[in-house]
């Protein structure tokens, strides 16, 4: 075989063997009516049109050189979802949540906190329990730090259907406190005007699909590596979240 022949040869496989040129072009994001705004904002339709998710999703098909496809799926599915090649990521995630060992995950793409808010000032749990405050929660959830002041009666939860319905009450004076993530907080409500008491702290990740092959995962965990060390994910937030302070994503990339 001559030089030529090897060279054609080589430069094939390497073509076949591209995530860009993979048989199936189409990257699977997972979406659901329990993802809230800012990450999905949904139209008229209730389709998902924009949002820090839909930025996310997009950046990560184009590194791959795939189409993106949003899939509904509900909460407690995805896991299943993902292990099943239902879909091939998602990226509101942390190994807490999901703690299946077959999943794969990404580094993390920025950090964030749930937040408990109130018009009156709030030093700290306890002294918010002696005042037994009635608290706005969203349904499914789990808060860490309030649920043993839960079952000891010191706060009332009074759960709604999403953090939208919850910061609506709350605002509406139904109840004292209200609870959710600070990135929600800053999008539904004037938290400049609220008093506020940071909770447990989180990281976000993207939670993989074994159908992804290991150059794909890779070439992903790369880039959204180098994107998350210099601020470039959470600084998204900033277009949907106008009050949250974000410092600008340094250049280079």
């Amino acid at each position: 075989m001559g030089k030529k022949s090897k060279f054609l040869t080589l430069m094939g496989a390497c073509l076949m063997t591209s995530p860009v040129l993979a048989a199936d072009a189409t990257l699977v994001a997972v979406y659901g009516d329990f993802i809230t705004p800012p990450a999905f904002i949904r139209g008229s339709d209730t389709t998902p049109h924009s949002g820090y998710l839909v930025d996310i999703y997009r950046e990560l098909s184009q590194q791959l050189g795939m189409q993106l496809q949003l899939k509904a799926f509900r909460r407690a599915d995805i896991a299943g979802a993902l292990l099943k090649s239902a879909a091939d990521v998602y990226c509101r995630a942390n190994p807490a949540w999901y703690p299946e060992p077959l999943l794969r995950w990404s580094p993390p793409l920025f950090a964030y906190a749930d937040v408990l808010l109130s018009h009156q000032p709030m030093e700290d749990l306890q002294g918010l329990a002696q005042r037994k405050a009635l608290v706005a929660t969203t349904s499914g959830y789990k808060y860490p730090e309030l649920e043993p002041l839960f079952r000891a009666g010191r706060l009332t939860r009074q759960d709604y259907s999403s953090p939208e319905e919850a910061a609506s009450a709350f605002l509406a004076g139904k109840t004292d406190t209200v609870v959710m993530s600070e990135i929600e907080a800053h999008y539904l409500l004037p938290v400049n005007r609220l008093q506020q008491l940071p909770l447990a702290h989180y990281q976000l990740h993207c939670v993989y699909s074994p159908r992804l092959k290991p150059l794909q995962r890779q070439l992903l965990d790369n880039y959204i590596s180098a994107r998350a060390s210099q601020g470039d994910f959470k600084a998204l937030l900033q277009k949907y979240s106008w009050q949250l302070e974000v410092q600008p994503a340094a250049k280079g990339l």
